[in-house]
């Protein structure tokens, strides 16, 4: 993935000969090797990093079957998700002296407010480095943070682009010349599409671009009109079936 990416290449600019494994063939960067399983990456490295998502195909894609096959003396860094290690099998692994070490930022329970109880199998041992998910809390990764938020939100406020959105479906477009601008929002329901552009063709309004994008309850859809009939256009598609939102952009 591109976290993995990014490590690759710091790890290697430090020295290091990067091995990796990854569930969709990728080309490797720089002179990282790709290993056809995780039991053959395990096998051949010292430090072991994970970047995955919480899935239910990684839910304790390291486990007990897996931990035999670490390199003795190995250590293992988890910034990715609590749910990806069995921490009782890797707690095991490092009273046993598989593993020489690990270093734990996430967790399959963590404490939700000021208060409550921490506990965890890998607490006293003196191998191990535990955090309180703070691993891109930085202070270069909090400024990045705020500058790529402060982006967003610029896209979506002048051109309508939801690329990282949560709830509007991504959507990405380049801003259209002498055009004006019309955001719609709308239940993903089948017809949608076709009331829209049968609204604005019964009223000779011409479309010059149009971008659609829908997620399982949202359509969302960007149109470039004219700019003379711009404020036409954007009454007519307040009275569309199905909308929740419409914004007239620029």
């Amino acid at each position: 993935g591109n976290i993995g990416s990014q490590v690759s290449v710091l790890a290697e600019a430090l020295g290091m000969k990067v091995l990796f494994y990854d569930a969709v063939t990728k080309l490797p960067l720089g002179n990282a090797v790709a290993r056809k399983s995780l039991k053959d990456l395990v096998s051949d490295s010292d430090i072991i990093t994970l970047h995955v998502p919480d899935l239910p195909s990684t839910k304790n894609m390291i486990n007990k079957s897996i931990l035999k096959y670490f390199k003795k003396g190995s250590i293992l860094i988890n910034y990715a998700r609590g749910e990806v290690v069995d921490l009782e099998a890797l707690r095991k692994s490092l009273v046993d002296e598989q593993l020489s070490g690990a270093a734990i930022d996430v967790f399959p329970w963590e404490p939700e407010k000021n208060g409550d109880r921490f506990e965890s199998p890998l607490q006293e041992l003196p191998n191990v480095i535990l955090t309180p998910h703070i691993g891109g809390s930085t202070e270069e990764a909090q400024q990045n943070i705020g500058q790529d938020v402060s982006n967003k939100l610029y896209e979506f406020l002048e051109m309508g682009i939801t690329i990282g959105s949560h709830t509007v479906p991504p959507l990405s477009m380049p801003r259209q010349e002498g055009a004006h601008r019309i955001l719609h929002i709308h239940r993903n329901v089948p017809g949608v599409l076709s009331e829209i552009n049968t609204r604005l063709s019964k009223h000779n309004i011409n479309i010059l671009a149009q971008y659609l994008k829908t997620n399982d309850e949202i359509g969302y859809v960007v149109l470039d009109l004219d700019n003379q009939l711009s404020t036409e256009a954007f009454e007519l598609l307040k009275k569309v079936k199905e909308t929740i939102k419409v914004r007239l952009l620029y």
